[in-house]
């Protein structure tokens, strides 16, 4: 079974198609080996992405994905919150209105 497609952020978009399709390719080969449901692999992400403080768009495609595959916002916002104490006060400024904004732009 095709995973849930990732929208490609447009930032990406000056990068040759086939260097996309094999980061795509990758992704999904690494997901199968890990064995990890969606859902699962979601909740790293968002803990990954909000660590590294992660675009904006990055997070709107997460955000995006994770309601495709029947996430609920309680559970992004969990994901948030267990990794809240590892990332500090400064990345939660920066990143909970981002998240705030994409779950609002989809209700």
């Amino acid at each position: 079974m095709e995973p849930t497609p990732i929208a490609v952020p447009s930032a990406l978009s000056a990068l040759d198609p086939a260097a996309v399709a094999a980061l795509r390719d990758c992704r999904v080969a690494l997901e199968r080996i890990g064995g990890l449901d969606e859902r699962s692999i979601e909740l790293v992400r968002f803990g990954a992405l909000i660590a590294l403080g992660a675009a904006e768009e990055s997070i709107r495609a997460h955000v995006e994905r994770a309601r495709a595959i029947g996430m609920s916002d309680s559970e992004i916002w969990g994901a948030v919150l267990s990794v809240a104490t590892l990332v500090g006060v400064p990345r939660l400024i920066q990143i909970v209105p981002e998240i705030s904004a994409a779950l609002t732009a989809r209700s």
